[in-house]
């Protein structure tokens, strides 16, 4: 049987069901999957770490290079014995460089998966420089989105030697949750809260991080309940910035910060609201709110995750401009306006139809199975570009 090795820095909750799907859908084709991530995963404040089972799981202990950012995964017998290595798109991680050299040499077959561009704030000249080299010195890439895959075009990367994997979570199982929520223990969450009948809820979920927009959130909040005295507006997830969320919230009644939350209990907050507010950066937490059928309201920033994509602006959400009252002010409209924001929850609930982690897993085999069995033309290549 083939050997496919996927490397990644952690294990997070939402990629659990994605790698045991692709699993058992690899096994029908002869191939075994491992994943090699690092066993501190289950650590952090944001409470989001997770394990694979044990037919698929490779811990490793990462090893952290002093005063850099620089990251090893003691992994080279895998490596070795693996037909196919899929790494991160990371210049952290040491080990790419090592595959890197193996694939230039026709020693190993090795793709990279991964969001293409870093648009991050801060981010380094010499870091993007670096990612846009070595991006075509792969024999595959498994590309989030089609603006990946057009970056990675755009960077020498054949377009034959893409996948683009339509990158979900498991939104079918999230459903489940969603419809399992009856009106009573949502009559009865809204009592606990101070929500009264008719009262419009805003919703966040999500990392509590600085690329989040959380103060542009709590500001534009401020102002939407000024004209709309009956507004409130949770705050579900943990990060570096829980402890001074938890301190604003405080002195605002209406704002229930409630941390991390997952499963069944995440998606009561998703039943009990009416928009999900996202000004920061915008990933993965989209697909969340079309399952839900809740349009997603952002800003037009410039460093937002390749899924903001799937938001069509006047469709199933909204995009505004960087200022909190321009924010509100397009909040407001929708919330006051009972007819179009049914309209825009109907679109976003169909969205959501469009994206699924079955269609993800069957892209993904696909891809593997083409990286498989392409032609290893790695080191002629290395020598023309």
């Amino acid at each position: 049987m083939k050997r496919v090795l996927v490397i990644q820095g952690q294990m997070k909750q939402y990629r659990v069901p994605f790698f045991v799907k692709l699993h058992e859908a690899l096994l029908g084709d002869g191939i075994v999957l491992k994943v090699a991530y690092g066993a501190d995963s289950s650590s952090g404040r944001r409470g989001d770490g997770a394990d694979l089972p044990e037919e698929i799981a490779l811990k490793v202990k990462s090893l952290r290079i002093p005063t850099t950012r620089l990251i090893y995964h003691p992994i080279l017998g895998e490596v070795a014995a693996s037909d196919l290595v899929i790494a991160e798109q990371a210049n952290r991680y040491l080990v790419n460089y090592l595959l890197l050299v193996l694939a230039n040499l026709g020693l190993k077959r090795v793709a990279f998966w991964g969001l293409g561009k870093n648009k991050d704030e801060g981010r380094s000249e010499f870091s993007e420089w670096l990612r846009e080299r070595i991006a075509k010195r792969v024999d595959w890439w498994f590309a989030y989105t089609k603006g990946t895959r057009d970056y990675l075009t755009s960077n020498g990367v054949s377009a034959e030697k893409i996948t683009i994997i339509q990158n979900s979570i498991d939104t079918e199982d999230f459903c489940r949750q969603l419809d399992a929520i009856g009106a009573d223990e949502i009559a009865g969450a809204r009592r606990h809260f101070g929500i009264e009948d008719g009262n419009p809820v805003g919703l966040f979920v999500g990392a509590l991080l600085p690329d989040k927009g959380l103060r542009f959130l709590l500001e534009s909040a401020r102002l939407i309940k000024t004209r709309m005295p009956g507004f409130h507006l949770f705050i579900v997830g943990g990060g570096q910035e829980q402890d001074a969320v938890g301190a604003a919230c405080q002195s605002l009644p209406w704002v229930h910060f409630v941390g991390p939350r997952f499963g069944q209990e995440k998606a009561l907050f998703f039943k009990l609201s009416d928009l999900f507010l996202l000004p920061g950066r915008v990933g993965l937490a989209i697909l969340d709110a079309f399952a839900a059928g809740l349009p997603l309201v952002t800003t037009d920033i410039s460093y937002h995750g390749p899924e903001v994509e799937y938001l069509e602006s006047g469709c199933n959400g909204l995009i505004s401009g960087q200022d909190p009252a321009e924010f509100s002010d397009r909040v407001l409209r929708l919330l006051s306006d009972p007819d179009l924001l049914r309209k825009m929850k109907n679109r976003a609930r169909e969205s959501s139809s469009r994206y699924s982690i079955e269609v993800m897993v069957e892209n993904f085999r696909t891809g593997i199975c083409g990286a498989l069995s392409a032609t290893k033309l790695r080191s002629a290549a290395s020598t023309r570009a």
